[in-house]
């Protein structure tokens, strides 16, 4: 089985965080942008973002060295989570677990 999501897009947020357990984690959102032509052959962009967990030494890593509107590359695996209360409760939220970072 594969579970893996490649993307290039720029930053638009950085948290770092240290979880309960002790465990640094950066979070990062990433924006990807298609461009298409649409039915009537209007030329349309579409941005797509996404949440990217980076845990123990890409934490670390991110949270030194990527800085907002940065291009990076992330190679990682997809992940859901459903949501138990709120607005949202029932919807999945997904994110990708970082493995690999590059800086583009």
């Amino acid at each position: 089985m594969i579970n893996e999501a490649i993307l290039v897009g720029n930053v638009g947020k950085k948290d770092t965080k240290t979880l309960k357990n002790g465990t640094d984690i950066t979070v990062l959102s990433i924006a990807t942008t298609t461009k298409y032509m649409d039915s009537s052959g209007e030329k349309q962009t579409r941005t797509t973002w996404h949440n990217i967990n980076c845990f123990s030494k890409l934490s670390d890593i991110a949270s030194k060295y990527v800085h907002v509107g940065d291009l990076i590359y992330i190679r990682g695996e997809i992940n859901n989570k459903k949501i138990e209360s709120g607005e949202r409760a029932g919807q999945y939220m997904y994110s990708v677990t970082a493995q690999d970072i590059k800086f583009l």
